[in-house]
């Protein structure tokens, strides 16, 4: 979890994250269920839509949900999202299979990251030699769409509802000669995987099946499904989407400041 927004943070995308393509996508004129209609938008495009998102989205805040499952185990965790692209980002999870986790807070901005851990009273944080830069992570972010589009094969499936807004749906296929680590996960997070894992994942776990459903206004992600194999064939299946997600509402830089209470153990991540 902290390598993950910590990587975020420094524009790193993390296991494979968020597309790019500043274009915001038209509606289709004819059928936007049909993969195959001429009218509908360029898998790529849409796909690099995830990394740097529409030029005139501002903010994202809503609540989005995880769900995890390995055979007959399963871990859930819902988080309250608040975020501007590319660097500012508050999230507190609101409930969790693992009471533990519930009310931790991550908070980053442009000079400092933190981490907090109520169950432990513990506060971590990041402070960066420089400033981060929203145009630097855009362009970063931007270039590593560009590799990451060559990758893989893509197959628009239409468009479907999520969270009361339309989504592009793209299935993602790791192509033969980029075998190495799988196909990645685009926003979902690795520390369930993690939780559940019966081998180390950074090595054994490989993802052969993913869909994503990006905003087709925004280019925002709002829902991933990601099927990870174990080198026994077993298999781990995450899901995370946006249950309620609203944009452009106007964040206050306050919601991306933090300070720890007076009783925090606070360390140096």
């Amino acid at each position: 979890m902290t390598t993950r927004r910590f990587a975020a943070a420094l524009g790193v995308i993390v296991v494979g994250v968020l597309l790019s393509g500043c274009v915001a996508f038209d509606s289709p004129s004819s059928d936007p269920n049909d993969p195959d209609d001429p009218d509908n938008p360029d898998p790529e495009a849409v796909f690099e839509g995830a990394f740097v998102h529409a030029d005139n989205l501002e903010d994202v805040q809503g609540n989005r949900t995880t769900k995890v499952t390995n055979g007959s185990v399963t871990v859930t965790e819902v988080e309250r999202v608040q975020k501007r692209p590319y660097v500012d980002e508050r999230t507190e999870v609101l409930e969790a299979s693992d009471s533990a986790a519930i009310g931790n807070i991550y908070v980053s901005n442009a000079t400092m990251n933190w981490f907090y851990f109520p169950d432990s009273g513990v506060a971590q944080y990041f402070e960066p030699d420089e400033p981060f830069d929203d145009d630097a992570v855009r362009s970063d972010r931007a270039e590593i769409a560009a590799e990451k589009v060559e990758k893989y094969d893509l197959e628009y499936q239409g468009t479907e509802q999520i969270a009361g807004r339309d989504a592009h749906v793209l299935d993602v296929e790791a192509k033969n000669e980029t075998v190495e680590n799988g196909i990645s996960a685009i926003i979902g997070d690795t520390k369930y995987v993690y939780a559940l894992e019966t081998s180390d994942p950074k090595e054994e776990l490989q993802a052969v099946e993913q869909t994503l459903w990006i905003d087709t206004e925004y280019d925002y992600p709002l829902k991933e499904r990601v099927v990870f194999e174990e080198p026994n064939g077993e298999r781990i299946v995450m899901t995370e989407r946006f249950v309620s997600v609203a944009f452009n509402t106007g964040l206050e830089d306050e919601t991306f400041a933090f300070e720890p209470p007076e009783n925090a153990t606070v360390e140096e991540w």
